[in-house]
């Protein structure tokens, strides 16, 4: 997949809703493209036990429905997929088992409050940052036959977008696809100096890896990033956004930037969001981001 390695896994943590179908759907058609395997996960906790005696189902009826539905789509996509069920918070329990299984990627379904376990952009925020790997968010929009063919690279005054950069070249280069870089607007020298940095060494990378690319830059701040970025996403018909989950540091600048991440992944168009979190390893992805 977008590692080096062969076989690569992409966990989807399934609920058994739309959003989950539609992250299986995703996740099969990257699978699908570097011949690699998909594992579907589900948490039992006190919420799930409470909706299924509800409904009159028993666990094992759960794990035979799911069992199924891998079988189904190993057979519909000919990607093999596994299953899993264990007990815990989503918000522990994913990460563990994408440790544990040595998962490459995460894919998974945002929603509101159907389902099993409401997970909603905040609590992505949250899943997310304890995972020793990226993950591609979606809601309900169905991943295009030929994958991401244009990718939104946005850059911003921000010291900790190296990963999200590698990462947009690695799914880029595994897509053949086109990466449009999306700069913020600043009045302030100081930030606009920073953002113009930051710009010129995604481009630099990007170019260095043989990716077509382009860059356009917020002309004023009449809109919020997030909301200029979205608009710029769907002007474009983009299949991906790619951005980094948080800083490294916790503060009320950070907390602010939290809030941006969880406008773009809610977005209203239901473009897929791949969060990176700057502090995982990428030399897997054999991108030199070391000179930084």
């Amino acid at each position: 997949m977008l590692s080096t390695k062969q076989n690569d896994l992409l966990l989807v943590p399934y609920d058994f809703t739309k959003e989950a179908d539609t992250a299986l759907a995703h996740a099969s058609g990257i699978a699908k493209t570097g011949s690699d395997s998909v594992r579907l996960l589900h948490v039992i906790n006190r919420e799930t036990r409470a909706r299924l005696k509800k409904e009159g189902i028993s666990e094992e009826d759960l794990k035979q429905k799911l069992a199924s539905i891998a079988s189904n789509n190993t057979e519909k996509t000919g990607v093999q997929t596994a299953w899993h069920v264990v007990e815990g918070s989503i918000f522990s329990a994913i990460a563990e088992d994408a440790k544990d299984a040595n998962a490459d990627l995460i894919v998974l379904g945002t929603h509101g409050v159907s389902g099993m376990q409401h997970v909603l952009g905040a609590d992505v925020m949250r899943i997310l940052e304890n995972c020793h790997v990226p993950g591609i968010v979606v809601q309900q929009k169905k991943i295009d036959e030929e994958g991401y063919n244009h990718i939104v690279l946005p850059i911003d005054e921000n010291r900790f977008g190296k990963n999200k950069i590698a990462y947009a070249v690695a799914i880029a280069r595994y897509f053949n696809a086109q990466v449009h870089v999306y700069s913020d607007f600043s009045s302030d020298e100081f930030i606009a100096k920073a953002i113009k940095n930051n710009t010129a060494q995604a481009l630099e990378t990007l170019r260095e890896h043989g990716i077509p690319c382009e860059h356009i830059a917020q002309e004023n701040d009449d809109e919020t990033f997030d909301q200029a970025l979205v608009r710029y996403a769907v002007a474009i018909d983009a299949e991906l956004v790619v951005i980094s989950s948080r800083p490294d540091e916790r503060n009320v600048a950070a907390l602010l930037f939290d809030r941006v991440e969880e406008e773009v992944i809610n977005n209203k168009a239901m473009i897929p969001v791949l969060v990176v979190n700057p502090q995982q390893d990428v030399s897997h992805l054999s991108i030199d981001i070391s000179t930084w």
